[in-house]
């Protein structure tokens, strides 16, 4: 039988490719090269009347081929390659009705691929979890509370890393790929290091190879855990509610770990953003629970608002997508009773270089900012300082005449200046002098405001019509 789609290339082609596969005796190099035709052809393999059974014979040998070979940990290594196309294979699997009976052995094997694997296939083998997950919802078994388990220890030996993290270089020089000391170059590896090996074999060999950091302490892998705790949490509530309040103070702990100047000086960049986006991810999944364990977070409310404004302060200049995660977490903490406990605190906020960052893509970071900004305000108006009322007018007056903003922003800056109003009257009867002097200034911004409009704003508005 051939497949109209493939250019005459028949299914049994294909089985010859698992066959090699699966023939211990066969190269790496050959093996390499029939999981590469394989995953090249994958999509046509899919589309074809054979692919229930080709499903069936290929999960078992992906499946063996996952639990019978070791991890792989230098990323250039035949067989490193040969499983992560195998994982990359797997994760492209239709949703279809021939994969149901297959998802508990798939997911066993993903889960287990989490505690020995490398970063790469555990990045892959998180994302099969969660489309599994999401399309198939599978019953509650112990392996979800093994899995939480092994995240909250994850979460718990975070703090003993941080020393490591930041000053463990990230290059690393031998003569030989030989001498690589493996076991102690992975217990202090949570991102990709680069090996120079400095006298190859031959003029052929390869210089430099990239090693691969064990999943367990991979920064990157630390950045998608939450998303993968909630999906648990969504699905299976009743049987894991306890387990997820487990990991309300390790949260907390983990949103106010800061590195020292000095370690921050010595690591790449690249290692701190990885850091900094574990956190904030962390923070996120953290605002999505804060509803259902209210009670709790708001006992630990220092540690809240501490470690937001310490993710405020160091989120780098150039991640402005992290900025933007941050400040979207921080919209759904401020939309809680929790908004009362960053009164002491909230004069912070109005320090543009703290809320929005220096970076040059702070533009598409303003609108969101000073809205979530003015929502915060706006609900603790009563209990502001005269100080803090200052800093607020001063800040959304100048907003209110920046036209690189949207009309929307501009309006909502109007509106809470007005409703900023009768604060100020409030504070006139212990300092009128200066809520005298503040209100001056309002009537000021909102008169220039009319002025600009109808010098410039409505001339155009006229000739348009």
């Amino acid at each position: 039988m051939t497949m109209s789609v493939n250019e005459g290339i028949p299914v049994n082609t294909f089985r010859n490719y698992l066959n090699i596969l699966n023939d211990s005796s066969a190269k790496e190099e050959i093996k390499l090269k029939a999981t590469q035709e394989l995953s090249e052809h994958f999509e046509i393999i899919m589309q074809s009347p054979a692919y229930p059974s080709f499903l069936e014979s290929s999960l078992k040998i992906f499946l063996r081929i996952l639990q019978e070979g070791d991890p792989q940990f230098i990323q250039e290594n035949t067989m490193q390659h040969i499983r992560k196309l195998i994982l990359e294979m797997i994760h492209r699997l239709p949703i279809t009705e021939s994969l149901r009976q297959h998802v508990k052995s798939i997911i066993t094997m993903m889960l287990k691929l989490l505690k020995t694997d490398n970063e790469e296939n555990v990045l892959v083998s998180l994302r099969i979890i969660i489309e599994l997950h999401k399309h198939f919802r599978p019953s509650f078994n112990p392996e979800i509370q093994i899995f939480l388990r092994f995240v909250k220890e994850i979460y718990t030996n975070l703090p003993n890393h941080l020393s490591s993290i930041f000053e463990t270089s990230c290059e690393i020089w031998i003569n030989d790929l030989k001498d690589l000391n493996l076991e102690t170059l992975l217990s202090e590896a949570y991102s990709v290091k680069t090996i120079h090996v400095e006298k190859p074999l031959d003029s052929n060999s390869q210089q430099i190879y990239n090693l691969l950091p064990r999943g367990v302490l991979s920064l990157k892998v630390l950045q998608e855990l939450p998303i993968i705790v909630v999906l648990m949490y969504q699905i299976y509530k009743n049987a894991v509610h306890q387990e997820v309040a487990e990991f309300i103070p390790l949260i907390l702990t983990t949103i106010n770990l800061q590195p020292t100047i000095t370690q921050r000086n010595l690591t790449q960049k690249e290692i701190f953003v990885d850091f900094m986006g574990a956190q904030i991810k962390t923070l996120s999944f953290l605002a999505y629970i804060v509803r259902i364990f209210q009670e709790i977070v708001v006992a630990n409310s220092l540690s809240v608002t501490s470690g937001l404004l310490n993710l405020m302060e160091n989120c780098p200049k150039e991640a402005a997508h992290l900025r933007k995660e941050l400040l979207i977490a921080a919209r759904h903490i401020f939309a809680t009773d929790l908004r009362q406990r960053f009164i002491p605190t909230i004069d912070k906020l109005f320090d543009e270089e703290l809320l929005i960052g220096k970076g040059v893509t702070l533009d598409s970071i303003r609108p969101l900012a000073y809205s979530t900004l003015a929502d915060l305000a706006h609900h603790v108006r009563q209990s502001l300082s005269l100080d803090v009322l200052l800093k607020a007018v001063n800040l959304f007056s100048k907003n209110v005449h920046d036209e690189t903003l949207a009309v929307g922003i501009q309006t909502m800056s109007c509106k809470l200046l007005l409703n900023l109003v009768d604060c100020l009257r409030h504070h006139s009867e212990l300092e009128p002098q200066r809520s005298r002097k503040i209100l001056s200034k309002l009537l000021k911004v909102f008169v220039k405001k009319f002025e600009t409009i109808a010098k410039i704003q409505l001339p155009l508005i006229i000739q348009k019509w």
